[in-house]
């Protein structure tokens, strides 16, 4: 069974439970991913069925960081370091999206408990869960401010509920703290398009390309992260700067008697980044000539241990580290999420019934859409279609633009706008729309290497007159993929 767990665990992404602040760490578990408790990693796939998205004239800085960041959290001394993680990646991803870094504040408390209960959920009797699984009930079911249900740092005890012991395979609630309050239910619900998951040889093309981070899933060596609970030697200097080297042999022996998970998310990396190998006593490897053998090459990585211990040295800020790009290469798997678009009104005849305004209301159900053609039965719905089968100029910021002429009137309620675009990468690609001089974004360098985009957008912010000129344009930000934009059709609501 141990063989079998240590491959599944190399191959998918972690269920971790994993604790953290004041340097706590990971804390052990030994049976979460037995296939006898049913097929938990299903959607994991091995790494190297995944697409690799590295363009071939693709050229990285030799170091490379996303800025747009939230400020470093600690999970307290709870095994909850993928929820964390997760939130993390929301956090930059609307943040990304124009939400200002104060208000890109989520709650950890509520995903926790989602990512139990919800439709969907799994990990019910445990601390742990995985960053795609977390991810997946954002894009799902959304999830709150961390103002409707603040972060409780201890997980529920005796003291609490008396069936609440310590181990596993407790009641739910014991994992969760109980149900979220009428404050978190009834909040406003932020989601995320997609999520999905990244080759780890392409986590340096995903990052530079998007600009956005990455949640990787780790099955934890106690020495290489300086850890206290290690058995063998660590250094005092390494945990303090945040460097989490290649496990050694010795390591990786003793590490799987304690068998732990961690979650973190990679944010950058650093190509020159040299550190001294060691080998189970701690003890710096040398070569043939006597002199120390480096290990080259680092993930820069936000993790969730707080700021007054781990990481306290990194240059990026308190809490961050530097990550071994070959211990992520080997006991790896990462997953990431598209950006959102910034919704502040409801799209009102959505046909999937979607709460794009997050208050829990959707389409005619929702006031905004009080006056909307498609809930009054008021007003029109005009449809125009362009065909121009036009290529798009590889690696040409000019890009591709296609033009309807709209003469009819009425005051515009609702856009939608059709994309049929034949290209062999995907991620190339931005498209946007204007009209009467504003211009909204679609999609921005988003799917990696994914042939084609054939979407329908939903797209807000247009007001004012329906008539004028409607423009599409699709550009190609990279050399050797091409395509070709199809077609386009614009659909608009008048009142």
């Amino acid at each position: 069974m141990r063989t079998r767990l240590l491959a599944v665990l190399s191959a998918s992404l972690l269920a971790a439970a994993c604790s953290g602040g004041g340097g706590d760490g990971p804390t052990p578990y030994d049976d979460i991913h037995d296939p006898s408790n049913g097929d938990i990693n299903e959607g994991a796939p091995r790494n190297d069925t995944l697409p690799d998205d590295n363009k071939a004239d693709a050229v990285y800085p030799p170091r490379f960081e996303v800025r747009d960041q939230s400020p470093v959290k600690s999970q307290g001394s709870r095994g909850v370091c993928s929820i964390f993680a997760a939130t993390a990646l929301v956090e930059n991803l609307y943040i990304k999206a124009g939400m200002p870094v104060a208000e890109a504040d989520f709650s950890e408390q509520y995903l926790q408990w989602a990512a139990k209960n919800l439709p969907g959920a799994s990990f019910k009797n445990t601390s742990g869960s995985t960053s795609e699984l977390n991810l997946r009930m954002v894009v799902q079911h959304g999830t709150v401010k961390e103002s409707a249900w603040r972060y409780e740092s201890f997980q529920w005890n005796t003291s609490n509920d008396p069936e609440c012991t310590d181990g596993e395979n407790l009641p739910t609630r014991c994992y969760t703290n109980g149900a979220p309050p009428v404050s978190a239910t009834e909040a406003q619900k932020f989601k995320l398009p997609r999520t999905r998951f990244v080759n780890t040889n392409s986590i340096k093309a995903h990052i530079h390309t998007n600009k956005t981070g990455v949640n990787v899933g780790l099955t934890f060596f106690y020495q290489a992260w300086n850890h206290r609970k290690s058995v063998l030697p660590v250094s005092t200097d390494l945990w303090q700067r945040g460097i989490v080297t290649m496990p050694n042999g010795k390591d990786e022996e003793e590490s799987l008697k304690n068998r732990a998970g961690h979650a973190i998310q990679i944010v950058g990396w650093d190509d020159e980044l040299e550190v001294e190998m060691r080998d189970g006593e701690g003890k710096t490897v040398l070569d043939a000539q006597g002199k120390p053998r480096l290990e080259k090459g680092f993930w820069i990585f936000k993790n969730s241990w707080g700021t007054t211990g781990f990481g306290i040295d990194h240059p990026t800020g308190a809490g961050y580290g530097y990550l071994s790009m070959a211990y992520v290469k080997k006991y790896g798997s990462a997953v990431t999420a598209d950006v959102p678009v910034l919704r502040t009104a409801e799209v009102c005849d959505d046909p999937d019934g979607i709460d794009e305004d997050g208050d829990n209301r959707a389409n005619c159900d929702d006031s905004d859409c009080a006056t909307h053609p498609a809930c009054t039965g008021a007003g029109s719905t005009h449809t125009y279609t362009a065909t121009p089968a036009a290529a798009i100029p590889d690696n040409n910021t000019t890009g591709v633009s296609s033009t309807i002429e709209v003469g009819d009137a009425g005051t515009i309620a609702d856009v939608k706008v059709t994309v049929d675009i034949t290209h062999t990468f995907r991620g190339d690609l931005v498209v946007t729309l204007e009209h009467d001089g504003t211009t909204k974004t679609l999609i921005a360098n988003s799917g990696g290497s994914a042939k084609d985009l054939k979407q329908t957008f939903a797209v807000s912010g247009f007001t004012g007159a329906l008539s004028g000129r409607w423009t599409l344009k699709v550009v190609d930000t990279a050399r050797i993929d091409t395509g070709t934009l199809n077609s386009w059709q614009l659909e608009v609501a008048t009142n």
